[in-house]
């Protein structure tokens, strides 16, 4: 897996698509810690001001050292203006087993780059690759103040949508 084209935001930015590999654990470190409290809480459904630097380090490792069968992630760069490459946006989904047919999926983008295409574009982007490897159900559970995330959801026109909530939580399950 390598490149996957590029995406061009509502406000015209050209966005690289590539799927995440190993060695881009700094590349994703860096874009966590542009996240702002708010998109870090709502994606990783705490507040992560107490969170070390060593466990984010490791999940930024993990992220970027994937076993294929179970687990693929998309991330957008940028060339900014230090020249240097910048992660913009990831998803990602994980599934337990390789014969399992369910995943779980998680998108975050980079609060410069929301409410301009990228989340829906790396989500339908990653859908593409699990039908491929015979994945037919995205899950996920998402803060229920989730706004953003709920408004994409409805955005992409998915059709049966499952939805449950309890204890401020809602468990969303998706048809692909």
């Amino acid at each position: 897996m390598g490149e996957c084209g590029t995406f061009v935001t509502r406000n015209g930015v050209e966005v690289s698509l590539r799927w995440v590999k190993k060695g881009d654990a700094d590349l994703l470190l860096e874009m966590f810690y542009r996240l702002s409290p708010e998109t870090r809480r709502l994606r990783f459904h705490l507040y992560t001001a107490k969170i070390s630097e060593e466990r984010v380090r490791q999940e930024a490792e993990a992220l970027s050292n994937l076993d294929p069968q179970l687990q693929v992630a998309i991330v957008g760069t940028v060339v900014e203006e230090d020249g240097r490459e910048h992660a913009v946006g990831v998803a990602r989904f994980m599934r337990a087993s390789p014969t399992d047919t369910e995943a779980e999926v998680a998108v975050v983008v980079r609060d410069d780059f929301q409410r301009k295409g990228l989340g829906k574009h790396l989500l339908l982007t990653l859908a593409d690759k699990a039908r491929e490897i015979g994945i037919t159900h995205f899950s996920a559970w998402v803060m229920s103040d989730n706004i953003r995330l709920m408004k994409l959801i409805k955005d992409m026109e998915l059709k049966n949508v499952e939805s449950e909530s309890r204890y401020g939580m809602t468990k969303i399950r998706v048809p692909l």
